[in-house]
């Protein structure tokens, strides 16, 4: 319970629920000629979550870009962020609804590495 101390009075706020869940899955992309964009996560749980974690870039020919969109698939990011093969970017990001990948049409072949969130949530 989270209370509010003032010089006058002690008042505590409703008591909320939160659920906290770990995901980590392996990423895999082949480029053959076109942009290959790969979403990553999809938020079907709530408006309200948090995510925070990692993209790791194993391996690939070329830079890989990741955008996070809202529900309307308008980024919001300022820009896109760029990954290089064997690298990684930590995040966190709150109120989005998808975090994709996506993989150069100009640079062809395989690309591959790991994607890894925690998503914390209210339950109303």
């Amino acid at each position: 319970m989270a209370c509010d101390i003032s010089a006058t009075a002690l008042t505590c706020c409703s008591e909320k629920n939160f659920v906290q869940d770990k995901v980590c899955a392996p990423w895999t992309g082949t480029v053959l000629a076109a942009d290959v964009d790969i979403v990553v996560y999809t938020n079907n749980i709530n408006q309200n979550l948090v995510g925070t974690g990692y993209v790791k870039f194993d391996s690939g020919p070329a830079d890989i870009t990741m955008d996070v969109l809202n529900s309307a698939g308008t980024s919001i990011l300022t820009a896109a962020i760029t990954i290089s093969p064997g690298t990684s970017v930590a995040f966190t990001y709150q109120r989005f609804a998808t975090i994709q990948l996506t993989l150069d049409g100009g640079d062809s072949g395989l690309y591959q590495g790991e994607f890894c969130i925690t998503t914390r949530y209210a339950i109303q």
